[in-house]
């Protein structure tokens, strides 16, 4: 399907030019057999056979006597996996839709015209024009805001309650998505679009739904001002109607637009209905704040027990609230064991309504009163949940390591050590910045990169992106297919190559990770080629990316504040060809130290980093120093005053004759081997200020070299 996004004209090869192998949907140890490829890998017709086999088997092993509810998710899970990449169609205008999304989307949409039908006792005609259709939007707002504000001040174990967090806010959209089925008699064929806090579900228009939507609409809002005093809100549009014939390729785009319109009006009146009946006075909560606010949220008020419980299991006395406390304790611990997640009428995680989560090893023994069952890993069974879940734990090599034990266990009595599982504390993570020298001592600063990245023009590529070509089962695959690759391949990417990475959140389209910040910088570019790969390496699928480098004890708060700032900064960068067209900015760039470059030329300047990294390792044979690096930021910056001032000033036109001196008195010495790094720096300060060869970003590669070889 991504062979068909197009933005611009003569962008991209003609669609059918890539196409998936038959096999079954894995992404484990980051299996990249799922990703499109120009030629088959194996014999097509043995391994559509080995495909077919695999999916008999699975189905025979299905459970029929768990209820009707739990069989049909399971089975839309096994078709997920073995039809995901079989093309409905031979016809060359449909093939790139598969056959589980056709068979999804189609199943939804049956779904809707029985339950508007049965009731009338009639049955749906091609040529019926009459409204029968409703598009639900529901979005969840102030998710960043949410998970970021933790104070650091106080407490250990704070480093689990961002990813808990994030977590939460998944199975929090799922609960009100449960409900809404559990309230309509609908099955979960409905989701157009489910992924990052925001869905879209296809619903039949019937007599009493329009009063069932308004009265959830008025217990989502009166739940979330009672539970986030208005920090978080689900926002529900359902004033978009549709006729049978709105779902041509012609009309189904205006529709789509239409409820996402209508949802971002209903944004601007988020918990309208909560005032309507009392006014505006705020009265819950005022006896419970005798013990004053939650030290780590700060707007819940705290709990007692909690509080004691805290204090038993970290002993640190401080105020915290219930929510904090089971999202640390209960979340934070079990999450990255859990199998699967159990939403019922008993569970640890009170959710919207009368639900309420369970994490659990061990499949479900009785279903009584279990409303949903998600399966974390591929057990054929339930419904198949992918959920970036990592977390960095101190590995073995570094247990048995006693400088790297000391380093990443400070400030852990022997008492806490017995008690805290071996996850990294966020001054863990900044401390895996450090290398060894070739004395065996660990150098270079302990910093953190927080990396925010998401797709480029996301809204254009599902609005414009497929064009006149745009359907419900594109809609669908599209959606699942880059919450996919965000959700579970960049985990298992992380889990392969990058064992450093605290992915806080990931899904949808867009993530934040925390980690040694070169660690980060790698992890981008790494990301950036993979996701190209995942999409058909079409040229008008991008991503952009902010990389703030910051100490461990920043606020978790601020530092995704400046990350963000970063990547808004990447994002409006222009490509100069495109500006002298005049035409929009092409992001797919990075900001890093501050800095916004292509992908391609960050990898460069990384390259020269390490370059400029290794000649300081070996001085004797180089001449070179940090002392000489902080000389050629110096000559950096005054190039970049120059050319800002429009050479007005003419006294930082001095930039190149001094770095050539410097380079020629310090540096070109017959006692030093070092050709290959004079080459470089020539390279770097060629005469040529139109067209500079590398000192128009050398921060870059500078920074990176200082970072990895001086002390905190």
């Amino acid at each position: 399907v991504f062979d068909r996004i197009r933005l611009r004209s003569g962008s991209s090869e003609s669609p059918g030019k890539s196409f998936h192998d038959p096999v079954s949907l894995n992404m484990e140890k980051g299996n990249e057999a799922v990703f499109p490829r120009r030629h088959f890998s194996q014999d097509p017709a043995a391994a559509y056979k080995t495909l077919f086999d695999d999916f008999l088997l699975n189905i025979k092993k299905l459970k029929s006597d768990i209820g009707f509810c739990f069989y049909f998710e399971s089975l839309i899970s096994i078709l997920e996996k073995y039809c995901w990449c079989i093309p409905f169609s031979s016809d060359p205008n449909l093939n790139d839709i598969s056959l589980f999304d056709h068979s999804f989307s189609t199943a939804g949409i049956a779904q809707a015209l029985f339950l508007y039908h049965q009731p009338r006792n009639s049955i749906p005609r091609l040529d019926d024009k009459e409204e029968k259709f409703i598009l639900l939007a529901g979005d969840l707002s102030g998710i960043q805001n949410y998970i970021f504000d933790i104070s650091r001040d106080s407490g250990r174990g704070i480093s689990k309650i961002f990813r808990a967090r994030s977590f939460f806010l998944q199975a929090l959209t799922r609960s009100v998505l449960i409900e809404i089925q559990r309230r309509t008699g609908i099955f979960s064929v409905c989701r157009l679009v489910d992924s990052g806090g925001k869905f879209i579900l296809l619903m039949p228009m019937t007599d009493k739904l329009s009063e069932t939507l308004d009265k959830l609409d008025k217990d989502v809002q009166f739940w979330f001002r009672k539970n986030f005093k208005g920090l978080l809100t689900l926002n529900l549009a359902w004033d978009t109607c549709l006729t049978q014939q709105d779902f041509s390729l012609q009309k189904f785009q205006s529709k789509m637009d239409e409820a996402n319109e209508s949802l971002e009006r209903a944004k601007y009146q988020k918990l309208k209905k909560t005032f309507a009946e009392k006014g505006t006075l705020l009265e819950q909560d005022y006896d419970e704040r005798e013990g004053g606010n939650c030290a780590l949220c700060r707007f819940n008020a705290a709990d007692a027990k909690a509080s004691q419980e805290y204090e038993r299991d970290k002993g640190i006395a401080i105020a915290i609230c219930k929510t904090c406390y089971e999202q640390m304790d209960y979340i934070g611990k079990n999450l990255p064991e859990t199998q699967y997640l159990i939403y019922g009428k008993q569970g640890k995680i009170p959710l919207f309504g009368d639900i309420a989560l369970t994490l659990s090893k061990n499949s479900p023994a009785n279903l009584n009163e279990i409303f949903h069952v998600e399966s974390l890993t591929d057990t054929g069974q339930f419904t198949r949940s992918r959920i970036a879940r990592y977390l960095p734990k101190i590995r073995e090599e570094e247990l048995n390591d006693k400088k790297w034990f000391d380093l990443l266990t400070e400030g852990f009595d022997n008492e806490a050590l017995q008690k805290e599982s071996f996850i990294k504390t966020f001054n863990a993570i900044a401390h895996k910045s450090k290398k060894e020298d070739k004395d065996g001592n660990l150098i270079g600063r302990s910093l953190l990169g927080f990396l925010k990245a998401d797709v480029d023009n996301l809204g254009l590529i599902f609005s414009l992106g497929l064009g006149e070509h745009l359907s419900a089962a594109r809609l669908s695959c599209l959606s699942r297919m880059l919450n996919l690759f965000f959700s579970e391949y960049l985990v298992e990417l992380a889990k392969e190559k990058f064992q450093d990475m605290y992915v806080v959140f990931a899904g949808g389209d867009d993530l934040f990770v925390v980690g040694p910040w070169h660690q980060s910088i790698a992890f981008a570019i790494e990301l950036r080629k993979k996701l190209s790969l995942f999409c058909a390496e079409n040229k008008d699928i991008t991503l952009s990316a902010g990389i703030l480098v910051g100490k461990p004890r920043m606020p978790m708060r601020k530092a995704a504040e400046l990350a963000e700032e970063a990547l808004e900064k990447a994002k409006a960068a222009p490509d100069e060809a495109l500006e002298k067209a005049k035409a929009a900015p092409d992001k797919d760039s990075v900001c890093v130290f501050g800095e916004t470059a292509k992908w391609d030329e960050l990898e460069q300047l990384i390259e020269w980093g390490k370059k400029f990294d290794k000649a300081l390792e070996d001085k004797e044979r180089t001449g070179f120093s940090t002392a000489f690096l902080y000389r050629l930021l110096t000559y950096h910056r005054m190039y970049r005053q120059f050319k800002r001032e429009d050479q007005s000033k003419i006294r930082f036109g001095r930039y190149l004759s001094l770095a050539h001196y410097d380079i020629g008195r310090n540096i070109r010495k017959e006692k030093y081997d070092n050709q290959k790094e004079l080459n470089m720096l020539l390279h770097i300060f060629a005469v040529s200020y139109s067209k500079p060869q590398g000192i128009e970003r050398l921060n870059i590669p500078l920074y990176y070299a200082i970072n990895l070889n001086r002390s905190n």
